[in-house]
């Protein structure tokens, strides 16, 4: 595993057989635990998971670009590795502390996956489940209070954030989207988009964006997590508009 996973760049194949041997490996563990509960314990079952979690992601940037290609059988396979990639990734949050360095990469993940299965537009696609859009609003907006998000993660903020608003017409969502639209909008070549188009036009542009983001982004087999993972953490919340309000 190691040295599959180690290369720059993995093809098809390999890829394939590090994800069957990651997913058999963390079933193995989860089975036959070799040192009881402990935080070492912990610790390996945590790093099992974000390997997996992190080839189960390239596998769906990689299908991301050759989306021309896709028929029904790849669009079945890329629905099922996005719903495992959100399965493991939110057991990993689940034991992370909040403090911990990777709890904001974990986090956004998650909300991102989550958001796309929300919007998934192809066809024969389950109803959009509001959980999944709660997930991707207060999760991304929480791991951005721990870390700067990037261009892609508030692109994915404006566009959960505005469906959230749409559906609930929450006064805390709507500030927030004001927040992350102004940032949007800050990074460069914007396209002179202002911040009152964001229906139609803007929706366009930032689709487009993200996959060119999608498309250009460097993936290391590693992932950009530093996991420190010593004790178990609160898991991920996903509360409604009148939940936010009491607090």
């Amino acid at each position: 595993m190691m040295d599959i996973t180690s290369r720059a760049v993995l093809n098809a194949q390999d890829l394939d057989a590090a994800i069957q041997h990651a997913r058999a490996a963390l079933a193995a563990l989860l089975r036959f635990p070799a040192h009881g509960d402990g935080p070492g314990y912990r610790r390996v079952i945590a790093e099992a998971r974000a390997l997996l979690g992190t080839l189960l992601e390239h596998r769906l940037a990689v299908a991301g670009a050759q989306r021309q290609e896709r028929d029904q059988a790849v669009v079945a396979a890329t629905r099922a590795d996005r719903n495992e990639a959100i399965a493991v990734n939110a057991a990993l949050l689940y034991w992370l502390p909040v403090d911990d360095p990777a709890w904001p990469d974990v986090a956004m993940t998650v909300g991102r996956l989550s958001y796309d299965r929300y919007s998934d537009a192809w066809p024969d696609a389950e109803p959009p489940d509001p959980n999944d859009l709660d997930a991707a609003c207060d999760l991304l907006l929480r791991a951005a209070r721990h870390r700067d998000a990037d261009e892609r993660t508030t692109l994915y903020l404006v566009l959960a954030l505005r469906d959230r608003e749409q559906l609930m017409a929450c006064p805390a969502d709507t500030s927030a989207l004001m927040t992350w639209r102004e940032r949007l909008l800050s990074f460069p070549d914007t396209g002179g988009l202002g911040p009152a188009s964001l229906p139609e036009a803007l929706e366009r542009e930032l689709r487009h964006r993200m996959e060119t983001l999608a498309r250009a982004d460097s993936w290391d087999p590693w992932g950009p997590r530093s996991l420190l993972l010593t004790s178990a953490g609160q898991g991920p919340l996903s509360r409604r508009c009148r939940e936010r309000g009491r607090r």
